[in-house]
């Protein structure tokens, strides 16, 4: 690997922001603490502006070096609602809140890059670190986007980095085109007549028919969906009115997920589902509701921005160290900046025996820091050119 020293160099520094981070989890839009911390780091590189507050809790870092084009540089902040269950002592000192998904690790290896560039100036432009609140409801990016900050710098092209548990440290991955799935959430209620469970005739049933719509509700993907593309349509939670064992309850609510890599499913599947539990409330003499949100769009990476990151994680990592990952159901609200400029969403490998992501016990890997942090760096140099400032 072809690390920047300078970036190198500072390696204790990012690990112990890391850690600091880690043990001080926010979940979205109570960054607080993090926000405030970043601001004083950037505050203490020599930013040119500093904006806070932006999007709620989202901070705004701007380094500007003699005219030419704008760049964007994005990572999360938020962390997730489980109990850290990682041995290792920079643990988590909120039970209940912890950093599975790795935000901590990127907004330190954005940290790196920033505190590296805002020395060296080693380029011609402008470069905007963004710090995002709340990707994980799906909320943070279109705040910040609100504010008008990309038109306000004029930013002409965007990148962020995620880790990837699985894949080797010291590898990327970086996928021209669908990336990522849309993502569709839903809830459906089911009422019917309560009763006791021993007359169950006198009853109408919502958690029989909860159960025909679940196993209807999968035909969607089976048998109206090509089998050639990718839709996935999960119940993830079933709640009913009654804990009891000897009730039939009054009502039963479903919750669930629909992901998708064409949009243009969006609307079929939503019209699909309505009719499946509509017909299937009219069989079993209930009646029932759904209400589905849209979410956000497949992330779509732009074909040159990724001609150009590919080519700068190639230099650092060697041509063995960049993939091509297929596109994978997950989803990101980085999609809303790519609504607007082209750019990359790219993966880092955080080891191959790492837990997976959203698991208690995930970890971000600290060797991974510098080589994200690099590629910051070098993606900001290859766009904006060099300067001898």
């Amino acid at each position: 690997m072809d690390l920047v020293p300078g970036v190198v160099q500072i390696h204790d520094q990012m690990i112990g922001w890391r850690h600091d981070f880690h043990r001080h989890p926010e979940m979205y839009f109570s960054e607080f603490r993090t926000a405030a911390k970043l601001a004083d780091l950037l505050r203490s590189f020599g930013m040119d502006e500093i904006l806070e507050g932006v999007g709620r809790t989202g901070v705004i870092g701007v380094l500007k070096n003699d005219d030419g084009p704008s760049i964007g540089l994005r990572a999360d902040m938020d962390a997730l609602a489980l109990s850290d269950q990682g041995q290792h002592d920079h643990r988590s000192a909120l039970e209940g809140i912890t950093h599975a998904c790795g935000h901590d690790g990127h907004i330190s290896m954005l940290l790196g890059a920033a505190k590296y560039l805002s020395s060296s100036r080693r380029f011609r432009g402008t470069v905007v670190f963004i710090f995002q609140p709340a990707e994980e409801i799906v909320g943070g990016a279109q705040g910040m986007l609100e504010q008008g900050f990309l038109e306000h710098y004029a930013v002409q092209s965007i990148y962020a980095l995620h880790s990837f548990p699985g894949l080797a440290v010291g590898r990327m991955s970086i996928t021209p085109g669908i990336a990522l799935a849309a993502v569709d959430n839903f809830k459906i209620t089911v009422a019917g007549r309560s009763g006791h469970a021993g007359a169950p005739h006198l009853a109408r049933d919502p958690i029989v028919a909860s159960g025909a719509m679940i196993t209807g509700l999968q035909t969607i993907v089976s048998r109206t969906v090509d089998p050639i593309n990718s839709v996935v349509v999960s119940i993830t939670s079933i709640q009913s009115s009654s804990n009891l064992q000897n009730v039939i309850p009054e009502t039963v609510r479903l919750m669930g997920t629909v992901r998708y890599l064409n949009a243009v499913y969006s609307d079929e599947i939503a019209v699909g589902m309505k009719a499946i539990i509509d017909g299937v409330a009219a069989a079993h003499g209930v009646t029932a509701s759904i209400e589905y949100e849209r979410n956000c769009l497949p992330l779509v990476n732009s074909s040159q921005a990724c001609e150009i990151a590919t080519r700068v994680a190639r230099d650092l990592l060697g041509d063995g160290g960049v993939v091509q990952l297929p596109p994978m159901m997950g989803s990101e609200d980085f999609v809303y900046f790519l609504q607007r400029i082209p750019g990359v969403f790219a993966f880092i490998g955080n080891g191959e025996d790492s837990a997976p992501l959203h698991n208690a016990a995930f970890d971000f890997n600290d060797q991974v820091l510098p080589i994200g942090a690099s590629y910051f760096v070098r993606m900001v140099e290859a766009t904006l050119g060099h300067s001898d400032h």
